[in-house]
């Protein structure tokens, strides 16, 4: 099985909707928006088109992955779209950095979160904000992710569980921080790398990237994975390869899916075992197929 056959297979019922998507927008709006998150984050914020999004990362020094957004421009600054989990943390570090500039940070009440899961037909990221509500698209690794604030969508669509929300999550390789990722997780490392624009000027941890991508990239990597069926996975569990049951790497999070065989998980390898189609197994011998990312 390939990435793209998982995304299909997960997907062959749909499209899918929920009604209260786990995420939240966040504003900076002022004359200063721009250059302040533009040095903040690793995407280049300045360069986005009207109603153009992009996926951003923010980093340590060392680029480490510290939180992950959606970002695009609007009439006033920009609008920042969070998984929940992160919108505590994403506000304390903007409000953390913010100093004489001239702009406000402000978490946007919307009526909720309506949000429809299809698959890809072409590489949509386009945001429409108006004073009524915000719909945003964005696609990834042939997943589409719309969704509606304050003006939920009338699309016909099954409903989304949660378990199957969270399989087609880590489908599309957007991780959750502190879950899919360590304290020790460059963003390279993540599947980060649109994230990251490779053009812009210095920003927090801009360094470290840029060194990796000169010399060579990083030694581990995220992978899709399809595992035998079993208990979900929350804590790092290790990877051995099969002829000498060596440790290889790990498995950071894994869930099984209502009416699919098996489970869906991500974890790190090394670039030797990172090919598609690499057959691996944990410790209690469940066999463990690499099925996506390598090389992306």
């Amino acid at each position: 099985m390939t990435e793209s056959s998982l995304t299909a297979t997960l997907l062959a019922n749909g499209p899918y909707a929920r009604a209260d998507a786990p995420f939240e927008l966040v504003d900076v709006n002022g004359p200063d928006a721009g250059p302040f998150l533009h040095r903040l984050c690793s995407q280049d914020v300045l360069g986005l088109a009207e109603g153009e999004v992009a996926p951003a990362a923010f980093l340590n020094a060392k680029g480490k992955v510290q939180l992950t957004v959606l970002v695009w421009p609007t009439d006033e600054g920009f609008r920042l779209e969070t998984q929940r989990v992160q919108a505590d943390a994403l506000v304390e570090s903007l409000q953390r950095y913010h100093f004489s500039e001239q702009l406000t940070i402000t978490r946007v009440e919307a009526a909720g979160c309506h949000e429809l899961v299809a698959a890809a037909t072409d590489p949509l990221r386009r945001a429409d904000t108006t004073s009524s509500g915000c719909r945003v698209a964005f696609a990834r690794r042939g997943v589409q992710f719309v969704r509606s604030y304050g003006d939920a969508s009338t699309a016909e669509a099954a409903p989304l569980p949660d378990d199957l929300a969270e399989a087609l999550r880590m489908a599309a390789g957007l991780v959750r921080i502190g879950v899919e990722t360590e304290r020790t997780t460059v963003a390279l490392e993540a599947d980060l790398d649109d994230h990251c624009s490779a053009k812009k000027g210095c920003y927090t941890g801009q360094e470290v990237i840029a060194r990796l991508r000169t010399y060579g990239g990083v030694n581990r990597k995220l992978c899709l994975l399809r595992m035998d069926a079993g208990d979900a996975i929350d804590a790092p569990t290790t990877l051995l390869e099969l002829e000498d049951e060596i440790p290889v790497g790990r498995v950071l999070h894994a869930i099984s899916v209502s009416g699919h065989d098996g489970r869906v998980g991500l974890g790190y390898l090394p670039r030797d075992f990172q090919a598609l189609g690499t057959e691996l197994k944990l410790e209690d011998g469940g066999a463990v197929e690499v099925v996506g990312f390598a090389d992306a």
